[in-house]
């Protein structure tokens, strides 16, 4: 089973205009905007409260399998295990909720090898996540610790560019990629990142100022701090998040 982002008041990320869509599917009057705000929170509380879910207006590990119900939302985790404490943090949270992630480590290909992992098991991709060491406009894949200069991180570069082509297409209407290493997003190397990602994909990235510290469950699958997204052609994330189609209205117990 996938682990779902915790998403709570104050999260701005195209990982929250999907749980708006499906929020507004159950009734909900709320604006698709990728920003949770406090009338997402309450939304949130109206549908939790009737179903014993415990009205805390946070999307968890309990809301998110019966907000989505039978609709796939599918989430691939990609994590750098070369630093063995990417392996006991990251990859032990992960296994032990239940997912099954990517683990790649110490290999000189490795971002081609992801990419092509990650294309042979997506189908309508909700959200992407790459878990490693990082640094600004950087992202470790199967580069090890202090090794970022290696030719196994993503970076703007046309070899990035190149592995990432192979993802166009793999995702849903409200994909995006994250990437969960330490200081991705920072700076002007960060957006430049960031943005070829998202061009290249066609969904939003998004990446961390600061440093990512890791540890338990919650701090693997949520950011810790402040958060850029670059969304593809440069557009506000709320343009984005209004362009996305909507969900086929059901009826979720």
């Amino acid at each position: 089973m996938p682990e779902f982002p915790w998403l709570r008041q104050g999260d701005r990320l195209p990982a929250v205009a999907a749980a708006q869509a499906l929020l507004k599917r159950q009734g909900s009057k709320l604006t698709v905007d990728g920003a949770f705000g406090s009338i997402t929170a309450t939304a949130v509380r109206a549908f939790q409260s009737p179903r014993g879910l415990g009205a805390d207006g946070v999307i968890g590990t309990l809301t998110w399998p019966r907000l989505c119900g039978p609709t796939d939302m599918q989430i691939i985790d990609c994590i750098d295990v070369w630093d063995p404490s990417l392996w006991e943090m990251e990859t032990g949270s992960l296994q032990g909720s239940g997912a099954n992630p990517i683990v790649l480590g110490g290999m000189c290909n490795g971002i081609e090898q992801a990419a092509s992992m990650i294309a042979s098991r997506s189908s309508n991709l909700y959200l992407l996540r790459f878990h490693g060491h990082g640094a600004p406009g950087v992202a470790g894949v199967s580069d090890g610790h202090g090794e970022l200069e290696s030719n196994s991180s993503f970076r703007f570069s046309p070899e990035t560019q190149q592995a990432l082509g192979r993802l166009r297409g793999c995702f849903g209407p409200y994909g995006c990629i994250q990437f969960m290493h330490c200081k991705t997003g920072s700076g002007i190397s960060g957006e430049r990142f960031l943005r070829l990602v998202a061009n290249t994909v066609g969904v939003p990235a998004s990446g961390a100022y600061r440093d990512q510290l890791g540890g338990d469950l919650r701090t693997t699958i949520r950011y810790e701090g402040p958060v850029r997204t670059v969304c593809p052609g440069g557009v506000p994330l709320a343009e984005w998040a209004a362009s996305r189609p909507a969900l086929p209205g059901m009826s979720i117990a």
